[in-house]
């Protein structure tokens, strides 16, 4: 008799999902209103589908928000987008390489990254910026004597103002950067936590919808599918605006390459490396690099280079309006001066990240506003928005 007991529980056990729905266990945790209760249907939910499912997605964004994991959101999608890239638009056109072995490749070019992040550039910036900073404003004097003698400036500004603002300009820069330092070590634990989430995603995406979506008549079931749309159609809108920024930052690194190879600035990779990143960001991205570029052309060379790149920073951001017209512009169909205003209130909640997230995020929202269901009879009516003859 024991045996028997023993090989029903163990059939039960195995047809249940989960140990509390085996029937000894689920009666000792659901009193009996609970269980009158479960065997009726969600008239909430039936009748306001979209409130609960917006609400419920608002919550996971509010909770990202307020705990300050927008480092870690922007890292994984650009470790997503990169494998997706990698193991679906490459392996189209070289279908018999194996997708492990494609997705292996971010991962070596991450940890060689990282790598020369941790024992070789970073050193090397902490050793460069004071000298760097020290023949900035050696460089700024020495100009600016050569220039007061030729047009006697110092009737209009004195040279010690002159000396003391660039003092006080590079050492702020400087301060600025070293309180930076904890963020970007925050930054960089969570780019490790996204590559690892990534990796993990790869292995075992199949396996949510047999963990969240297994009874379609619950509201796990209809909150998971609810939420997995919609991050579905963001990230389509995320790959194809960000595809097109990464193509216009190629572009401009292109360019800007030259210049640095021409002009034998010092550190060109780290310099490129810095380009492109930097193009990633619309709008402000290329102003900060070129600005960068050319002030270690001016410490480096002189002012005839630093005037070489301001140059390079007009065609360049000239350049950037075509682009973006002809590649970002049929991606988006937004009025510039939406796409703008997305913008700056992007920055304005999340930094910088938030120039990445703000057209892929103002794109959802507009697809989700347009397929949410408006008036019954398909128009406005005349009492909610009068007529001309109404004034």
């Amino acid at each position: 008799m024991g045996s028997d007991m023993s090989k029903n529980e163990t059939d039960e056990y195995k047809n249940a999902r989960d140990l509390l729905d085996m029937p000894k266990y689920s009666a000792t945790f659901r009193s009996e209103p609970e269980r009158v209760w479960g065997k009726r249907p969600n008239f909430f939910l039936e009748k306001h589908p979209l409130m609960t499912g917006y609400s419920f997605l608002a919550l996971i964004l509010f909770l990202a928000w307020v705990s300050n994991l927008s480092m870690f959101v922007i890292s994984f999608l650009f470790l997503y987008l990169v494998s997706d890239f990698l193991t679906n638009d490459v392996r189209r056109l070289i279908p018999f390489m194996p997708k492990a072995f494609l997705f292996s490749i971010l991962y070596m070019a991450v940890i060689l990254l990282i790598v020369l992040m941790t024992y070789k550039i970073i050193p090397d910036i902490g050793k460069k910026l004071p000298t760097i900073a020290a023949k900035l404003q050696t460089e700024v004097v020495t100009q600016y004597s050569k220039a007061s003698e030729r047009w006697n400036l110092k009737d209009y500004i004195d040279p010690e103002e002159v000396r003391s603002a660039v003092v006080k300009a590079t050492t702020a820069t400087i301060q600025f950067l070293m309180n930076r330092f904890t963020s970007v070590y925050i930054g960089a634990i969570y780019f490790i936590f996204a590559l690892v989430i990534n990796l993990l995603l790869y292995h075992d995406k199949r396996k949510f919808e047999q963990v969240f979506a297994v009874k379609p008549k619950s509201l796990m079931f209809f909150l998971f599918t609810f939420v997995e749309l919609r991050i579905r159609v963001f990230y389509f809108y995320f790959k194809q605006v960000m595809g097109g920024q990464m193509m216009i930052s190629l572009i401009n690194t292109a360019i800007s390459s030259i210049l640095v190879f021409w002009l034998h600035l010092p550190s060109p990779l780290l310099l490129i490396g810095l380009i492109f990143f930097c193009g990633l960001f619309p709008v402000i991205g290329n102003l900060v690099s070129n600005t960068i570029l050319t002030i270690i052309a001016f410490v480096s060379i002189g002012l005839w280079a630093a005037g070489a790149c301001l140059v390079l920073l007009i065609i360049i951001h000239k350049l950037e309006y075509f682009l973006n017209s002809k590649i970002i512009s049929g991606i988006v169909n937004l009025p510039m001066v939406v796409s703008l205003t997305s913008l700056v209130i992007g920055e304005v909640l999340l930094g910088l990240i938030g120039l990445m997230l703000a057209i892929p995020m103002l794109l959802f929202l507009r697809h989700e506003l347009e397929h949410i269901p408006g008036f019954i009879n398909g128009s406005v009516s005349s009492s909610v928005v009068p007529s001309p003859d109404q004034g």
